[in-house]
Protein backbone atom coordinates (compact mmCIF):
# COMPACT_ATOMS: atom_id res chain seq x y z
CA UNK A 1 0.00 0.00 0.00
CA UNK A 2 2.76 2.40 0.95
CA UNK A 3 4.69 1.60 -2.21
CA UNK A 4 1.60 2.25 -4.27
CA UNK A 5 0.87 5.54 -2.59
CA UNK A 6 4.36 7.05 -2.77
CA UNK A 7 4.67 7.04 -6.58
CA UNK A 8 1.26 8.69 -6.82
CA UNK A 9 2.34 11.39 -4.39
CA UNK A 10 5.56 11.88 -6.33
CA UNK A 11 3.74 12.19 -9.61
CA UNK A 12 1.18 14.55 -8.15
CA UNK A 13 3.97 16.62 -6.64
CA UNK A 14 5.75 16.68 -9.99
CA UNK A 15 2.63 17.76 -11.83
CA UNK A 16 1.92 20.40 -9.21
CA UNK A 17 5.49 21.60 -9.53
CA UNK A 18 5.18 21.83 -13.32
CA UNK A 19 1.97 23.84 -13.29
CA UNK A 20 3.41 26.99 -11.69
CA UNK A 21 6.30 26.97 -14.16
CA UNK A 22 3.83 26.97 -17.07
CA UNK A 23 1.85 29.78 -15.54
CA UNK A 24 4.98 31.87 -15.07
CA UNK A 25 5.62 31.65 -18.83
CA UNK A 26 2.20 33.10 -19.64
CA UNK A 27 1.56 36.78 -19.09
CA UNK A 28 -1.75 38.61 -19.05
CA UNK A 29 -4.15 35.68 -19.24
CA UNK A 30 -5.29 33.62 -22.19
CA UNK A 31 -5.86 36.36 -24.75
CA UNK A 32 -2.89 38.51 -23.64
CA UNK A 33 -0.39 35.72 -23.14
CA UNK A 34 3.10 35.93 -24.58
CA UNK A 35 4.85 32.58 -24.75
CA UNK A 36 8.25 32.50 -26.43
CA UNK A 37 7.91 28.79 -27.20
CA UNK A 38 5.15 29.65 -29.69
CA UNK A 39 7.76 31.28 -31.91
CA UNK A 40 9.98 28.23 -32.31
CA UNK A 41 10.76 27.51 -35.94
CA UNK A 42 9.87 23.82 -35.86
CA UNK A 43 6.45 22.20 -35.66
CA UNK A 44 4.42 24.21 -38.18
CA UNK A 45 4.98 27.82 -37.19
CA UNK A 46 2.70 29.08 -39.96
CA UNK A 47 -0.25 27.08 -38.57
CA UNK A 48 -0.03 28.19 -34.93
CA UNK A 49 -2.73 30.32 -33.35
CA UNK A 50 -1.43 33.37 -31.56
CA UNK A 51 -2.82 35.55 -28.79
CA UNK A 52 -3.45 39.28 -29.20
CA UNK A 53 0.02 40.17 -27.91
CA UNK A 54 1.77 37.44 -29.91
CA UNK A 55 -0.09 38.33 -33.10
CA UNK A 56 0.59 42.02 -32.61
CA UNK A 57 4.28 41.25 -31.99
CA UNK A 58 4.51 39.34 -35.27
CA UNK A 59 2.74 42.08 -37.20
CA UNK A 60 4.85 44.78 -35.56
CA UNK A 61 8.03 42.89 -36.43
CA UNK A 62 6.86 42.53 -40.03
CA UNK A 63 5.78 46.16 -40.20
CA UNK A 64 9.13 47.28 -38.82
CA UNK A 65 10.87 45.21 -41.48
CA UNK A 66 8.52 46.58 -44.13
CA UNK A 67 9.08 50.16 -42.99
CA UNK A 68 12.85 49.74 -42.95
CA UNK A 69 12.63 48.43 -46.51
CA UNK A 70 10.23 51.30 -47.20
CA UNK A 71 12.84 53.79 -46.02
CA UNK A 72 15.41 52.14 -48.29
CA UNK A 73 12.89 52.37 -51.13
CA UNK A 74 12.17 56.03 -50.40
CA UNK A 75 15.86 56.92 -50.15
CA UNK A 76 16.43 55.45 -53.63
CA UNK A 77 13.25 57.07 -54.97
CA UNK A 78 14.14 60.51 -53.59
CA UNK A 79 17.68 60.27 -54.90
CA UNK A 80 16.37 59.42 -58.39
CA UNK A 81 13.31 61.67 -58.66
CA UNK A 82 13.45 64.10 -55.72
CA UNK A 83 10.31 66.23 -55.48
CA UNK A 84 10.02 66.94 -59.19
CA UNK A 85 7.15 66.41 -61.67
CA UNK A 86 7.76 62.66 -62.04
CA UNK A 87 7.55 62.17 -58.28
CA UNK A 88 4.37 64.23 -58.03
CA UNK A 89 2.78 62.24 -60.86
CA UNK A 90 3.71 58.94 -59.21
CA UNK A 91 2.28 59.92 -55.82
CA UNK A 92 -0.91 61.30 -57.35
CA UNK A 93 -1.38 58.24 -59.59
CA UNK A 94 -1.71 55.97 -56.55
CA UNK A 95 -4.79 57.81 -55.23
CA UNK A 96 -7.46 56.31 -57.50
CA UNK A 97 -6.23 52.65 -57.31
CA UNK A 98 -5.94 52.87 -53.52
CA UNK A 99 -9.42 54.35 -53.20
CA UNK A 100 -11.07 51.78 -55.48
CA UNK A 101 -9.32 48.89 -53.75
CA UNK A 102 -10.38 50.04 -50.29
CA UNK A 103 -13.95 50.68 -51.43
CA UNK A 104 -14.35 47.03 -52.47
CA UNK A 105 -11.79 45.07 -50.46
CA UNK A 106 -8.92 46.16 -48.24
CA UNK A 107 -9.53 46.40 -44.54
CA UNK A 108 -13.26 46.67 -45.28
CA UNK A 109 -13.44 43.07 -46.48
CA UNK A 110 -11.35 41.75 -43.60
CA UNK A 111 -13.54 43.44 -41.01
CA UNK A 112 -16.74 42.26 -42.72
CA UNK A 113 -15.61 38.70 -43.42
CA UNK A 114 -13.96 37.62 -40.15
CA UNK A 115 -17.00 37.92 -37.81
CA UNK A 116 -19.31 36.11 -40.27
CA UNK A 117 -16.74 33.41 -41.08
CA UNK A 118 -16.13 32.67 -37.39
CA UNK A 119 -19.86 32.54 -36.69
CA UNK A 120 -20.43 30.08 -39.57
CA UNK A 121 -17.47 27.96 -38.53
CA UNK A 122 -18.80 27.68 -34.97
CA UNK A 123 -22.50 27.23 -35.73
CA UNK A 124 -22.54 25.35 -39.06
CA UNK A 125 -19.13 23.70 -39.41
CA UNK A 126 -16.15 23.94 -41.75
CA UNK A 127 -18.01 22.90 -44.90
CA UNK A 128 -20.45 25.81 -44.77
CA UNK A 129 -17.67 28.21 -43.78
CA UNK A 130 -15.60 27.26 -46.85
CA UNK A 131 -18.68 27.46 -49.07
CA UNK A 132 -19.19 31.01 -47.85
CA UNK A 133 -15.51 31.79 -48.50
CA UNK A 134 -15.85 30.58 -52.11
CA UNK A 135 -18.88 32.80 -52.65
CA UNK A 136 -17.04 35.85 -51.29
CA UNK A 137 -13.96 35.12 -53.42
CA UNK A 138 -15.96 34.67 -56.63
CA UNK A 139 -18.01 37.79 -56.09
CA UNK A 140 -14.91 39.83 -55.25
CA UNK A 141 -13.15 38.63 -58.42
CA UNK A 142 -16.02 39.84 -60.60
CA UNK A 143 -16.42 43.13 -58.75
CA UNK A 144 -12.72 43.99 -58.88
CA UNK A 145 -12.59 43.20 -62.61
CA UNK A 146 -15.50 45.56 -63.24
CA UNK A 147 -13.85 48.22 -61.08
CA UNK A 148 -10.60 47.82 -63.04
CA UNK A 149 -12.35 48.39 -66.37
CA UNK A 150 -14.35 51.32 -65.00
CA UNK A 151 -11.23 52.91 -63.53
CA UNK A 152 -9.39 52.67 -66.87
CA UNK A 153 -12.28 54.52 -68.51
CA UNK A 154 -12.69 57.34 -66.00
CA UNK A 155 -8.96 57.90 -65.27
CA UNK A 156 -8.42 60.89 -67.63
CA UNK A 157 -11.45 62.83 -66.39
CA UNK A 158 -10.70 62.00 -62.77
CA UNK A 159 -7.08 63.12 -62.96
CA UNK A 160 -7.68 66.32 -64.94
CA UNK A 161 -10.82 67.62 -63.25
CA UNK A 162 -10.75 66.22 -59.71
CA UNK A 163 -7.33 65.00 -58.61
CA UNK A 164 -4.73 67.56 -59.77
CA UNK A 165 -6.45 70.34 -61.74
CA UNK A 166 -3.76 72.79 -60.59
CA UNK A 167 -0.89 70.97 -62.30
CA UNK A 168 0.41 71.48 -65.85
CA UNK A 169 -1.05 69.46 -68.79
CA UNK A 170 2.16 67.42 -69.11
CA UNK A 171 2.02 66.39 -65.43
CA UNK A 172 -1.67 65.52 -65.74
CA UNK A 173 -1.00 63.34 -68.81
CA UNK A 174 1.82 61.47 -67.07
CA UNK A 175 -0.36 60.97 -63.98
CA UNK A 176 -3.16 59.53 -66.14
CA UNK A 177 -0.78 57.02 -67.75
CA UNK A 178 0.66 55.90 -64.42
CA UNK A 179 -2.84 55.65 -62.92
CA UNK A 180 -3.97 53.28 -65.66
CA UNK A 181 -0.97 51.02 -65.00
CA UNK A 182 -1.52 50.99 -61.24
CA UNK A 183 -5.22 50.11 -61.63
CA UNK A 184 -4.22 46.44 -62.00
CA UNK A 185 -3.01 46.59 -58.38
CA UNK A 186 -6.50 46.56 -56.73
CA UNK A 187 -7.45 43.32 -58.52
CA UNK A 188 -4.42 41.44 -57.19
CA UNK A 189 -4.67 43.02 -53.74
CA UNK A 190 -8.38 42.18 -53.51
CA UNK A 191 -7.75 38.47 -54.05
CA UNK A 192 -4.90 38.56 -51.55
CA UNK A 193 -7.18 40.19 -48.99
CA UNK A 194 -9.44 37.11 -48.95
CA UNK A 195 -6.40 34.96 -48.14
CA UNK A 196 -5.34 37.37 -45.39
CA UNK A 197 -8.85 37.36 -43.91
CA UNK A 198 -8.92 33.53 -43.78
CA UNK A 199 -5.54 33.32 -42.04
CA UNK A 200 -6.41 36.13 -39.61
CA UNK A 201 -9.72 34.46 -38.71
CA UNK A 202 -7.69 31.41 -37.69
CA UNK A 203 -5.45 33.70 -35.62
CA UNK A 204 -2.51 32.89 -37.88
CA UNK A 205 -0.59 36.09 -38.44
CA UNK A 206 2.84 34.89 -39.57
CA UNK A 207 2.35 34.76 -43.34
CA UNK A 208 0.19 37.91 -43.49
CA UNK A 209 2.98 39.59 -41.53
CA UNK A 210 5.61 38.30 -43.97
CA UNK A 211 3.50 39.57 -46.89
CA UNK A 212 3.74 43.08 -45.44
CA UNK A 213 7.51 42.80 -45.30
CA UNK A 214 7.98 41.57 -48.90
CA UNK A 215 5.84 44.34 -50.42
CA UNK A 216 8.72 46.79 -50.63
CA UNK A 217 10.97 44.19 -52.28
CA UNK A 218 9.08 44.57 -55.55
CA UNK A 219 9.19 48.35 -55.33
CA UNK A 220 12.91 48.38 -54.64
CA UNK A 221 13.40 46.06 -57.62
CA UNK A 222 11.50 48.50 -59.84
CA UNK A 223 13.63 51.41 -58.61
CA UNK A 224 16.83 49.49 -59.30
CA UNK A 225 15.62 48.84 -62.83
CA UNK A 226 14.93 52.57 -63.23
CA UNK A 227 18.44 53.37 -61.95
CA UNK A 228 20.42 50.96 -64.12
CA UNK A 229 18.27 50.69 -67.27
CA UNK A 230 18.30 53.92 -69.32
CA UNK A 231 14.94 55.30 -70.36
CA UNK A 232 12.79 53.44 -67.82
CA UNK A 233 12.40 56.40 -65.48
CA UNK A 234 9.28 56.61 -63.33
CA UNK A 235 7.81 53.52 -65.01
CA UNK A 236 10.26 51.35 -63.03
CA UNK A 237 8.64 51.89 -59.61
CA UNK A 238 5.18 51.99 -61.24
CA UNK A 239 5.48 48.45 -62.58
CA UNK A 240 7.31 47.55 -59.38
CA UNK A 241 4.06 48.13 -57.45
CA UNK A 242 2.41 45.36 -59.48
CA UNK A 243 5.28 42.98 -58.72
CA UNK A 244 5.04 43.94 -55.04
CA UNK A 245 1.34 43.12 -54.66
CA UNK A 246 1.83 39.86 -56.58
CA UNK A 247 4.54 38.88 -54.09
CA UNK A 248 2.14 39.65 -51.22
CA UNK A 249 -0.38 37.18 -52.64
CA UNK A 250 2.12 34.41 -53.44
CA UNK A 251 3.74 34.50 -49.98
CA UNK A 252 0.43 33.67 -48.27
CA UNK A 253 -0.60 30.79 -50.53
CA UNK A 254 1.36 28.08 -48.62
CA UNK A 255 -0.51 28.96 -45.43
CA UNK A 256 -3.82 28.84 -47.28
CA UNK A 257 -3.07 25.38 -48.70
CA UNK A 258 -2.51 24.03 -45.17
CA UNK A 259 -5.98 25.16 -44.05
CA UNK A 260 -7.65 22.42 -46.13
CA UNK A 261 -9.57 25.03 -48.08
CA UNK A 262 -12.52 23.67 -50.03
CA UNK A 263 -12.91 26.07 -52.93
CA UNK A 264 -15.83 25.74 -55.33
CA UNK A 265 -16.72 27.86 -58.33
CA UNK A 266 -20.24 28.56 -57.15
CA UNK A 267 -22.77 31.40 -57.30
CA UNK A 268 -25.55 31.88 -54.81
CA UNK A 269 -26.53 35.50 -54.33
CA UNK A 270 -29.33 34.45 -51.98
CA UNK A 271 -26.93 32.81 -49.52
CA UNK A 272 -27.62 34.30 -46.04
CA UNK A 273 -23.94 34.31 -45.06
CA UNK A 274 -23.04 36.26 -48.19
CA UNK A 275 -25.78 38.74 -47.36
CA UNK A 276 -24.30 39.18 -43.88
CA UNK A 277 -20.87 39.86 -45.34
CA UNK A 278 -22.28 42.35 -47.85
CA UNK A 279 -24.36 44.08 -45.18
CA UNK A 280 -21.18 44.60 -43.16
CA UNK A 281 -19.05 45.32 -46.23
CA UNK A 282 -21.17 48.15 -47.62
CA UNK A 283 -20.91 50.61 -44.71
CA UNK A 284 -17.40 49.40 -43.90
CA UNK A 285 -16.25 50.01 -47.47
CA UNK A 286 -17.96 53.39 -47.48
CA UNK A 287 -16.24 54.28 -44.19
CA UNK A 288 -12.80 53.41 -45.53
CA UNK A 289 -13.66 54.96 -48.89
CA UNK A 290 -14.53 58.19 -47.11
CA UNK A 291 -11.06 58.23 -45.55
CA UNK A 292 -9.43 57.77 -48.95
CA UNK A 293 -11.66 60.43 -50.46
CA UNK A 294 -10.06 62.65 -47.85
CA UNK A 295 -6.66 61.85 -49.40
CA UNK A 296 -8.00 62.81 -52.83
CA UNK A 297 -9.28 66.10 -51.41
CA UNK A 298 -5.85 66.70 -49.85
CA UNK A 299 -4.18 66.09 -53.24
CA UNK A 300 -6.65 68.44 -54.93
CA UNK A 301 -5.85 71.25 -52.48
CA UNK A 302 -2.12 70.53 -52.63
CA UNK A 303 -2.06 71.01 -56.42
CA UNK A 304 -2.90 74.69 -55.79
CA UNK A 305 -0.16 75.31 -53.19
CA UNK A 306 2.48 77.84 -54.32
CA UNK A 307 5.38 75.41 -53.73
CA UNK A 308 5.40 72.69 -56.42
CA UNK A 309 7.32 70.35 -54.09
CA UNK A 310 4.44 70.22 -51.57
CA UNK A 311 2.84 66.94 -52.71
CA UNK A 312 6.12 65.00 -52.61
CA UNK A 313 7.01 66.57 -49.24
CA UNK A 314 3.64 65.59 -47.78
CA UNK A 315 4.09 62.04 -49.04
CA UNK A 316 7.51 61.71 -47.41
CA UNK A 317 6.27 63.15 -44.12
CA UNK A 318 3.21 60.91 -44.15
CA UNK A 319 5.43 57.87 -44.74
CA UNK A 320 7.44 58.65 -41.59
CA UNK A 321 4.27 59.24 -39.56
CA UNK A 322 2.72 56.04 -40.93
CA UNK A 323 5.26 53.87 -39.07
CA UNK A 324 3.91 54.45 -35.52
CA UNK A 325 0.32 54.49 -36.87
CA UNK A 326 0.88 51.09 -38.45
CA UNK A 327 2.69 49.63 -35.43
CA UNK A 328 0.07 50.80 -32.95
CA UNK A 329 -3.16 51.07 -34.91
CA UNK A 330 -2.81 48.52 -37.69
CA UNK A 331 -0.76 45.73 -36.07
CA UNK A 332 -2.53 45.72 -32.72
CA UNK A 333 -5.93 46.31 -34.31
CA UNK A 334 -5.52 43.48 -36.82
CA UNK A 335 -4.42 41.11 -34.06
CA UNK A 336 -7.20 42.22 -31.70
CA UNK A 337 -10.16 41.94 -34.10
CA UNK A 338 -10.44 38.10 -34.28
CA UNK A 339 -10.37 37.85 -30.48
CA UNK A 340 -13.03 40.52 -30.09
CA UNK A 341 -15.15 38.80 -32.73
CA UNK A 342 -14.90 35.45 -30.92
CA UNK A 343 -16.01 36.99 -27.62
CA UNK A 344 -18.86 38.89 -29.28
CA UNK A 345 -20.06 35.77 -31.13
CA UNK A 346 -20.06 33.81 -27.85
CA UNK A 347 -22.02 36.57 -26.10
CA UNK A 348 -19.20 37.30 -23.64
CA UNK A 349 -19.51 41.08 -23.77
CA UNK A 350 -17.96 41.74 -20.36
CA UNK A 351 -14.83 39.86 -21.30
CA UNK A 352 -14.83 41.60 -24.69
CA UNK A 353 -15.09 44.98 -22.97
CA UNK A 354 -12.23 44.22 -20.62
CA UNK A 355 -10.05 43.00 -23.49
CA UNK A 356 -10.86 45.97 -25.71
CA UNK A 357 -10.21 48.71 -23.15
CA UNK A 358 -7.01 47.11 -21.84
CA UNK A 359 -5.48 46.86 -25.30
CA UNK A 360 -6.88 50.10 -26.73
CA UNK A 361 -6.01 52.16 -23.65
CA UNK A 362 -2.42 50.94 -23.53
CA UNK A 363 -2.03 51.42 -27.29
CA UNK A 364 -3.31 54.99 -27.33
CA UNK A 365 -0.95 55.84 -24.47
CA UNK A 366 1.93 54.71 -26.69
CA UNK A 367 1.09 57.29 -29.37
CA UNK A 368 1.97 60.32 -27.25
CA UNK A 369 5.71 59.59 -26.88
CA UNK A 370 5.78 58.53 -30.54
CA UNK A 371 4.36 61.91 -31.59
CA UNK A 372 6.96 63.71 -29.44
CA UNK A 373 9.79 61.71 -31.01
CA UNK A 374 8.57 62.62 -34.51
CA UNK A 375 8.40 66.31 -33.62
CA UNK A 376 11.83 66.44 -31.96
CA UNK A 377 13.89 64.17 -34.18
CA UNK A 378 12.06 64.50 -37.50
CA UNK A 379 14.40 67.11 -38.98
CA UNK A 380 17.71 65.26 -38.44
CA UNK A 381 16.04 62.01 -39.50
CA UNK A 382 14.84 63.54 -42.78
CA UNK A 383 18.27 65.06 -43.41
CA UNK A 384 20.04 61.78 -42.73
CA UNK A 385 17.70 59.54 -44.72
CA UNK A 386 16.42 61.58 -47.65
CA UNK A 387 18.70 64.51 -48.42
CA UNK A 388 20.65 62.85 -51.21
CA UNK A 389 20.76 63.27 -54.96
CA UNK A 390 17.71 65.12 -56.29
CA UNK A 391 16.29 65.63 -52.78
CA UNK A 392 17.70 69.07 -51.85
CA UNK A 393 17.74 71.04 -48.53
CA UNK A 394 14.55 72.90 -49.47
CA UNK A 395 12.73 69.58 -49.84
CA UNK A 396 14.02 68.55 -46.39
CA UNK A 397 12.73 71.72 -44.75
CA UNK A 398 9.34 71.38 -46.41
CA UNK A 399 9.07 67.71 -45.42
CA UNK A 400 9.96 68.48 -41.80
CA UNK A 401 7.30 71.20 -41.66
CA UNK A 402 4.69 68.73 -42.91
CA UNK A 403 5.88 66.10 -40.41
CA UNK A 404 5.25 68.47 -37.49
CA UNK A 405 1.62 68.67 -38.54
CA UNK A 406 1.31 64.89 -39.03
CA UNK A 407 2.77 64.29 -35.56
CA UNK A 408 -0.27 66.08 -34.14
CA UNK A 409 -2.53 63.68 -36.05
CA UNK A 410 -0.85 60.51 -34.76
CA UNK A 411 -2.90 59.87 -31.56
CA UNK A 412 -6.25 60.40 -33.29
CA UNK A 413 -5.40 58.18 -36.28
CA UNK A 414 -4.16 55.27 -34.17
CA UNK A 415 -7.12 55.52 -31.78
CA UNK A 416 -9.60 55.54 -34.66
CA UNK A 417 -8.12 52.38 -36.16
CA UNK A 418 -8.32 50.54 -32.84
CA UNK A 419 -11.78 51.73 -31.82
CA UNK A 420 -13.34 50.79 -35.15
CA UNK A 421 -12.41 47.14 -34.49
CA UNK A 422 -14.76 47.09 -31.50
CA UNK A 423 -17.72 48.05 -33.70
CA UNK A 424 -16.75 45.57 -36.42
CA UNK A 425 -16.60 42.74 -33.85
CA UNK A 426 -20.19 43.64 -32.90
CA UNK A 427 -21.09 43.45 -36.62
CA UNK A 428 -21.78 47.16 -36.63
CA UNK A 429 -20.13 48.82 -39.61
CA UNK A 430 -22.51 51.78 -39.85
CA UNK A 431 -21.14 53.60 -36.82
CA UNK A 432 -17.57 53.80 -38.23
CA UNK A 433 -19.06 54.97 -41.54
CA UNK A 434 -20.99 57.77 -39.83
CA UNK A 435 -17.97 58.88 -37.78
CA UNK A 436 -15.69 58.73 -40.85
CA UNK A 437 -18.17 60.86 -42.79
CA UNK A 438 -18.17 63.34 -39.93
CA UNK A 439 -14.35 63.38 -39.99
CA UNK A 440 -14.32 63.97 -43.76
CA UNK A 441 -16.66 66.97 -43.44
CA UNK A 442 -14.58 68.42 -40.59
CA UNK A 443 -11.40 67.82 -42.62
CA UNK A 444 -12.83 69.54 -45.68
CA UNK A 445 -14.04 72.51 -43.62
CA UNK A 446 -10.69 72.86 -41.84
CA UNK A 447 -8.84 72.85 -45.18
CA UNK A 448 -10.86 75.82 -46.36
CA UNK A 449 -10.64 77.51 -42.96
CA UNK A 450 -6.89 77.10 -42.42
CA UNK A 451 -6.08 78.16 -45.99
CA UNK A 452 -7.38 81.60 -45.07
CA UNK A 453 -4.70 82.05 -42.39
CA UNK A 454 -1.63 80.08 -43.52
CA UNK A 455 0.25 81.35 -46.58
CA UNK A 456 3.61 80.91 -48.24
CA UNK A 457 5.83 78.03 -47.10
CA UNK A 458 3.81 77.29 -43.97
CA UNK A 459 0.70 76.72 -46.09
CA UNK A 460 1.74 73.07 -46.31
CA UNK A 461 0.70 72.73 -42.65
CA UNK A 462 -2.93 73.12 -43.66
CA UNK A 463 -3.25 69.52 -44.89
CA UNK A 464 -1.83 67.67 -41.82
CA UNK A 465 -3.44 70.02 -39.29
CA UNK A 466 -6.87 69.53 -40.89
CA UNK A 467 -6.32 65.77 -40.64
CA UNK A 468 -5.25 66.05 -36.99
CA UNK A 469 -8.34 68.00 -35.96
CA UNK A 470 -10.69 65.65 -37.83
CA UNK A 471 -9.06 62.42 -36.59
CA UNK A 472 -8.86 63.58 -32.96
CA UNK A 473 -12.50 64.63 -32.73
CA UNK A 474 -13.62 61.44 -34.47
CA UNK A 475 -11.68 59.26 -32.00
CA UNK A 476 -13.33 61.00 -29.03
CA UNK A 477 -16.80 60.40 -30.49
CA UNK A 478 -16.04 56.74 -31.30
CA UNK A 479 -14.72 56.06 -27.78
CA UNK A 480 -17.90 57.46 -26.23
CA UNK A 481 -20.17 55.46 -28.54
CA UNK A 482 -18.27 52.19 -28.01
CA UNK A 483 -18.31 52.64 -24.23
CA UNK A 484 -22.07 53.26 -24.30
CA UNK A 485 -22.64 50.23 -26.57
CA UNK A 486 -20.65 47.80 -24.44
CA UNK A 487 -22.31 48.97 -21.23
CA UNK A 488 -25.70 48.43 -22.79
CA UNK A 489 -24.73 44.89 -23.88
CA UNK A 490 -23.63 43.88 -20.37
CA UNK A 491 -27.14 42.70 -19.51
CA UNK A 492 -27.01 40.31 -22.51
CA UNK A 493 -23.70 38.78 -21.41
CA UNK A 494 -24.11 35.04 -20.85
CA UNK A 495 -21.65 35.02 -17.97
CA UNK A 496 -23.46 37.89 -16.27
CA UNK A 497 -26.78 36.11 -16.78
CA UNK A 498 -25.42 32.99 -15.09
CA UNK A 499 -24.07 35.13 -12.26
CA UNK A 500 -27.46 36.82 -11.80
CA UNK A 501 -29.21 33.44 -11.68
CA UNK A 502 -26.71 32.28 -9.09
CA UNK A 503 -27.29 35.41 -6.98
CA UNK A 504 -31.05 35.00 -7.17
CA UNK A 505 -30.72 31.38 -6.12
CA UNK A 506 -28.55 32.29 -3.13
CA UNK A 507 -30.95 35.06 -2.19
CA UNK A 508 -33.86 32.63 -2.30
CA UNK A 509 -31.89 30.14 -0.26
CA UNK A 510 -31.31 32.72 2.47
CA UNK A 511 -34.92 33.84 2.51
CA UNK A 512 -36.53 30.38 2.89
CA UNK A 513 -34.15 28.13 4.77
CA UNK A 514 -37.00 26.17 6.38
CA UNK A 515 -38.59 25.38 3.04
CA UNK A 516 -35.23 24.34 1.58
CA UNK A 517 -34.60 21.96 4.51
CA UNK A 518 -38.05 20.40 4.03
CA UNK A 519 -37.26 19.93 0.32
CA UNK A 520 -34.02 18.14 1.20
CA UNK A 521 -35.85 15.81 3.62
CA UNK A 522 -38.38 14.97 0.93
Amino acid sequence: MVADVEPQNDSSQQSSNKTPRKRRMVWGGRFLRFNLSNFRLSGGLSLRRFSVVEGAFLLMLALMTSRVLGVVRQVIFNALFGVGPDANAYYAAARLPDTLYNLIAGGALIHAFIPVFLAYEKEKGDREAWHLTSLVFNLLLVMMTVVLLLGEYIAPVFVNRILIPGYSPAERDLTTTLTRIMLVQPLILGLGTVVTAILNSRRQFLLPAVSLAVYNVGLIGGLLVAKFVPGVGIYGPTYGTLVAVLLQLVVQLPGLSKQQVRYSFTWDFLHPGLHQVLILLLPNALAIGVAYIGNIIDTHFTSYLPDSASLAALHNAEMLQALPVALIGQAIGQSLLPHLAVEATAGRYVRMSQMAWKVIGASIAMTLPAAIVLALFGKPMIHLLFQHGAFDPHASELTNLALLGYACALPGLAAGNLLSGGFFALKDAWTPFVTNTYALLIRWFMLYFLFQFLHGTVAILVVPLALAIAAGSEAIIMAGLLLFRLRRYRKHDKGMQRLDRRRRYLKTQKQTPVQLSLDREC
